[in-house]
């Protein structure tokens, strides 16, 4: 880069020390672009004449004089100046309302550093000039202000600031780069740099300035260095705007040389781009590229038009890309088998039975109420198997339409049905191949789809919609229903050959009643910390309920304990209610709650609960069995149960903990159960 010189005009050299800063500033802002010769007015020749590629004049009191001095008076750029950010703070400090002195090097400087200072938004202070020739009348002022002027400041004021010398503004140096035609993108960092050390008034110049530079630094992040080649020419076809890609694709020469943007277009690209149609693939320089034109409008007046050149091995890195984007934002599956909590033995063998199937590529058909978890077991199914490291896709078929459902099921050519996209579309279970698919709630599929589906498990391929072309799959099925298949088969709304495709691995998840050990550890997992706060009553609500949204409805049941320290009301009136007159048990003589002895058949009853609610790590506590005893309309006491069950325990039938645990029977006492009924 050429280097230019730039002619600083002083009225005289009294303050050197302001001289040099600004000479530091300058070079710090060009960084050896520029050549800097300082004049001062009071020493200058009558002939002599200055050239420079810029005149920078600290004073427009110079403007007339130097007339005579200066070649090119278009070249001239006035000297404004700024105060460094540092010192704002120790300004407004300033207790508002006192008078404070201004002190510079002259009267005029003084005065136009206190306007400079109410330019900033000094409002608070009252900003008085400092005359030299009468400073013995400043012996009343607090505060004194001056920019690198301390040793003027008279000695009888105490708090005196030293705002350091005022700095070239803004404005000046951005008018001096565009004078010397410096406009880098170091000048530019470099004026950005200065901007953000001075404090400066409201102006359009800065905010101009960096909308600009942003604005430039977009169109040079994401246009200019795009695989893609970008090239904007107005109506009449000449070129307005072209990237680098362009440039090296489409702007060579006779030379076969890149040519650049001004360079213009050759004849031969202009007569290709004047024949180019929309979407339309072209052979060039050895390789094929899709060229999109896209006219540019004002309002309803042409401008001319942007053509993009998308070459064929991007497009398939970019297809690639998308399929490893689909992988990896939302086509996976989250949960594994640890992350099914149980306790209980029956959720237990299901979780054994999911996984020895996991191993096969067998299609698993789920089978579960609402709510037991069946996409969850289906994802950890998926992640057991050898395809986890490949999508796995998920779809509910009774939440769209039959129409929807088949396009996303099966994609479709661009144009096929209104409302398509015009590059088609892939459906599910192309982009689950290799991987996994679950078909949630099966049962609600038409029998049109049955149809279609029964044909992709058959011959694992697939047909867009609007297509002839096949598309071979390697796609393993798992799928769902909370209704029952084989009676949807025996009255004609499900296909039989369908269900037998399907049901290969069929998998029974059991609800949340019958495995009542789950219930309490799913709470605790739900409420954390909260869960301390339960009562042995709420708990044994919570157990004994039967929960017919299964582990989705206790987990809503959580939310609601979480926000209201309460169950719903569903779970609050079971605890409450109670038969208003006790009605005794047939099976059982009464019993009073004053009896020293209960009677042998309630002792079986008893035994027997305790047997049923006995899991490895839990029981059952004492206001279970109560509740469940109130239930089969059943009167004892609190302390009565205490006592028998403290016998049980004393004669080896049951173990007694705290807290979980609860009650749970023994060896021996299943033993005297049987004794009593060998049945």
């Amino acid at each position: 880069m050429e280097t230019k010189t730039i002619a600083v005009i002083y009225d005289h050299l009294a303050n050197l020390p302001a001289i040099e800063h600004n000479q530091h500033t300058l070079e710090e802002l060009f960084e050896g672009y520029v050549s800097i010769t300082n004049y001062y007015f009071d020493q200058m020749q009558e002939d002599t004449v200055i050239e420079a590629d810029a005149f920078l004049l600290s004073n427009t009191a110079l403007l007339a004089p130097l007339r005579p001095h200066i070649s090119d008076f278009k070249k001239i750029v006035l000297m404004k100046r700024s105060i460094q950010k540092a010192a704002m703070s120790l300004i407004m400090d300033i207790p508002e309302g006192s008078d404070v002195l201004v002190v510079n090097d002259s009267f005029d400087s003084s005065v136009h550093t206190a306007h400079a200072l109410y330019e900033l938004g000094i409002g608070h202070l009252n900003l008085i000039p400092f005359n030299p020739d009468n400073a013995a009348a400043c012996g009343s002022f607090q505060y004194a202000l001056t920019p690198g002027e301390s040793r003027l400041v008279p000695p009888q004021i105490p708090h005196v600031i030293d705002f350091l010398y005022r700095v070239i503004s803004f404005d000046t140096l951005l008018q001096l780069s565009e004078t010397l035609h410096l406009t880098s993108d170091i000048t530019s960092r470099n004026l950005i740099k200065h901007l953000n050390s001075i404090a400066e008034r409201d102006s359009d110049s800065p905010a101009s300035f960096l909308n600009s530079h942003l604005k430039t630094q977009i169109i040079n992040l994401v246009v200019q260095d795009l695989p893609t080649a970008i090239l904007v020419v107005n109506t009449e076809f000449q070129l307005v705007y072209s990237n680098e890609q362009a440039d090296r694709l489409l702007l060579s020469g006779r030379s076969g040389r890149p040519g650049k943007a001004q360079d213009g277009i050759c004849s031969e690209m202009l007569t290709l781009l004047k024949d180019i149609k929309s979407d339309t693939t072209i052979e060039l320089n050895g390789g094929h590229y899709m060229v999109e034109k896209v006219p540019l409008m004002f309002m309803d007046q042409p401008m001319g038009c942007c053509f993009t050149f998308h070459s064929e091995s991007h497009l398939r890195e970019m297809e690639s890309n998308l399929s490893r984007h689909l992988h990896q934002n939302g086509l996976i599956a989250k949960y594994h088998f640890q992350d099914i909590l149980h306790v209980s033995s029956v959720m237990e063998e299901t979780i054994s039975i999911a996984r020895r199937a996991a191993s096969t590529n067998y299609t698993v058909l789920i089978h579960g109420e609402s709510g037991t978890g069946k996409e969850l077991l289906a994802q950890s199914i998926h992640n057991y198997s050898d395809r986890s490291s490949y999508p796995f896709v998920a779809i509910n078929c009774n939440t769209l339409p039959e129409s929807l459902l088949e396009s996303q099921l099966f994609g479709y050519e661009g144009g096929s049905f209104t409302g398509a996209q015009k590059s088609g579309r892939a459906g599910l279970f192309e982009q689950a191949n290799h991987g996994t698919i679950f078909l949630d709630e099966i049962g609600d599929i038409s029998p049109n789809l049955q149809s279609q589906l029964l044909r992709v498990l058959q011959e694992q391929q697939v047909m867009r919609i609007g297509s002839d072309k096949i598309i071979n799959l390697d796609v393993r099925i798992i799928a769902a229903s909370n209704q029952d298949l084989e009676t949807l088969v025996a009255s004609g709304r499900f296909r039989s050959d369908l269900f037998y495709r399907l049901s290969v691995i069929p998998i029974e998840i059991p609800p949340l009643r019958q495995r009542q050990a789950d219930i309490l550890p799913l709470l605790r997992v739900f409420l954390g910390d909260t869960y301390a706060e339960l009562t042995d009553q709420q708990k044994d609500s919570v157990r004994a309920y039967p929960w017919p949204g299964n582990v989705r409805q206790l987990e809503n049941a959580a939310k609601y304990y979480e926000t209201f320290h309460d169950f719903p009301s569903y779970l609050r009136a079971r605890r409450k209610t109670a038969p208003a007159t006790p009605v005794l048990s047939p099976l059982q003589p009464a019993v009073e709650e004053t009896a020293c002895q209960p009677a042998q058949d309630l002792d079986i009853l008893i035994l027997s609960l305790i047997a049923r609610f006995t899991e490895p790590f839990h029981g059952i506590g004492r206001s279970g069995i109560l509740s469940e005893l109130k239930d089969r309309r059943i009167r004892i006491s609190d302390g009565k149960l205490r006592q028998l069950l403290v016998q049980f325990r004393d004669n080896g039938l049951i173990t007694i903990e705290r807290g979980r645990g609860g009650c749970r029977i023994t060896q021996e006492g299943e033993e005297y159960l049987r004794s009593k009924d060998p049945s």
